[in-house]
């Protein structure tokens, strides 16, 4: 009896140090020791350290095919992480110490800073279109400004009429004498030597 119990005492422990030993571990002092080595890393751009930090599995997602870097978007999002942010962050390590969950982390970083910039873009987009249109407004208001005053200076056009025909009207119509009023052609100079020669003389 005794070595039964002994033996189902010794099966015991090897289950439940199997199970440990596969199961994640939830050492708070194994954890910030990760997190701790993690981030040292990451600022000495030791990019091959830090990916020994994190799960094979999530290493070959973040890093490069050969394995010696981070992949630029996360070189970026890691390097944006303090460790009082890795605190909080709710990550665990796995049986050998290494982090478990970072990936998710570093692409949530990413996707927020990321709302970011394009939420600063949209804010300065919209003071330069305010900019835009004061100074529309204002080159128009000058235009018309200048308009008012060259109005104001330009001298009164004056319509000169005159008698004098053009050559394509003489040619058309004949000497100004043709056009003249009866009674202007009776003032003409040359009229009275016309009639008494048209009246007295015979040729």
């Amino acid at each position: 009896m005794k070595k039964i119990f002994v033996l189902l005492s010794a099966m015991s422990l090897f289950l439940l140090g199997g199970c440990a030993s596969s199961t994640p571990r939830d050492s708070s002092e194994d954890l910030d020791n990760a997190l701790v080595t993690f981030t040292s890393n990451v600022q000495s751009s030791r990019w091959q350290e830090a990916l020994s930090n994190v799960t094979p599995d999530e290493a070959r997602q973040i890093g490069t095919s050969d394995g010696y870097e981070f992949l630029p978007q996360y070189q970026t999002a890691a390097s944006r992480l303090p460790l009082s942010t890795l605190r909080k962050a709710g990550l665990s390590v796995d049986s050998d110490g290494r982090l478990v969950g970072i990936k998710a982390v570093m692409d949530e970083t990413n996707e927020r800073y990321k709302v970011s910039e394009e939420q600063a873009k949209v804010g300065t987009n919209l003071k330069q279109m305010e900019d835009d249109r004061i100074k529309r407004r204002l080159e128009e208001g000058q235009k018309i400004l200048q308009e008012e005053e060259a109005a104001v200076h330009q001298e009164p056009q004056v319509e000169v009429l005159t008698n004098r025909l053009t050559d394509d009207e003489k040619r058309k119509y004949g000497s100004t004498g043709e056009l003249l009023a009866p009674e202007s052609i009776h003032d003409a100079p040359g009229f009275a030597e016309e009639r008494y020669n048209g009246d007295y003389e015979k040729p």
